[in-house]
């Protein structure tokens, strides 16, 4: 009989070959799950030491209050929303997740993004498609609107922990001046990098472009709102890799409508999965992909490996790396931006 017994929640298609021989080095039986409901997950993880969440799985009160058991969860991804991380730390549960596993993957989004929509790339392809082939400015302007050399302008960051540092020098790789905001990270580290500190309205008021890479929390839902996107230049584009719930939708839809920013390019939407008729995707300024930046090919290695390397050292008594802890925002979490995302 085994030491341990760990749980794998969420999917259809688990990485066994990964996950196992992790497992098997604490003795520990790795049994495949794939409960839907709270009421599932609580009666699947009644007997688990330790639990690898893959998807969005919930994770709540009520559930933690049947773990007797588990030490230990971790998500394969970074995202912690559908977490109760208070009742988890109440019954002494410990939550981790992949953060920096997919960073990577996530920033290549943000900045493909940003130059798919601010150079209309998407629009274009969809015009070649129907036939209709315009090179000359003027006729340009007329399908597309204005285009702008990106290099030069202002990227504006929000939250600088794994993403919104793999985002940074990246975007200076294009040249582009980065400023960021995140009241949280130790001020040393945005020096070093060339990032400059500002306020969240002055980043607000005077980027060309946003990048969103914070945490979803009561104190950041919605954060972008009517009130920043009337702040913004009528010239930026807002793009969002993070949470869809960090921006109001119906707010952004009226923006754009008005002309108060140029465009956005969302990977993460609020509700989500958006609905195919939703009104958001008659825009032509607003690229929509399905939430996918994190994906690749590496990154799924990582993150798999990764939760189960987490419970194997929390069973194993070693303190985890990558805890998540409530509320994200506390001092302590610093050296991670807003929260570490």
């Amino acid at each position: 009989m085994a030491k341990f017994r760990v749980k794998y929640f969420g999917s259809n298609d688990v990485p066994v070959q990964l996950i196992k021989p992790i497992l098997d080095e604490i003795d520990a039986e790795m049994i495949i799950a794939n409960p839907r409901s709270e009421a599932e997950v609580a009666e699947a993880g009644r007997d688990a030491d330790g639990i690898i969440m893959h998807g969005s799985v919930p994770f709540t009160r009520e559930i933690i209050s049947q773990l007797k058991r588990t030490k230990v969860v971790c998500r394969t991804g970074v995202g912690v929303d559908r977490m109760d991380l208070a009742a988890a730390e109440e019954f002494g549960i410990k939550v981790c997740n992949a953060a920096g596993c997919n960073s990577i993957e996530v920033s290549e989004q943000a900045i493909g993004l940003l130059i798919a929509v601010s150079r209309k790339l998407v629009r274009m392809n969809q015009y070649v498609r129907e036939g209709r082939w315009r090179r000359h400015t003027a006729e340009l302007h007329a399908y597309r609107g204005p285009v702008s050399r990106i290099m030069g302008k202002t990227l504006g960051i929000v939250g600088l922990g794994h993403v919104g540092r793999q985002v940074a020098p990246r975007a200076q790789g294009l040249r582009l001046n980065v400023q960021a905001v995140d009241p949280y990270l130790d001020p040393k580290i945005a020096h070093e990098m060339n990032v400059k500190l500002v306020s969240f309205d002055d980043l607000v008021r005077n980027s060309d472009f946003i990048s969103v890479h914070a945490p979803l929390t009561s104190q950041t839902r919605k954060m972008f709102g009517a009130a920043q996107f009337a702040a913004m230049k009528p010239t930026a584009y807002l793009i969002n890799c993070a949470r869809g719930g960090l921006v109001d939708t119906e707010a952004l839809y009226d923006a754009l409508v008005a002309g108060k920013i140029a465009g956005a390019a969302l990977d993460v939407t609020d509700p989500e999965p958006l609905p195919a008729d939703h009104k958001i995707l008659t825009l032509p300024n607003v690229i929509v992909t399905c939430h996918t930046a994190a994906n690749s090919n590496e990154s799924y290695v990582d993150c798999q490996t990764h939760a189960a390397r987490e419970v194997a050292r929390v069973l194993s008594g070693k303190p985890p790396t990558t805890e998540v802890k409530d509320p994200w925002l506390l001092a302590e979490a610093q050296d991670q931006g807003f929260g570490g995302v």
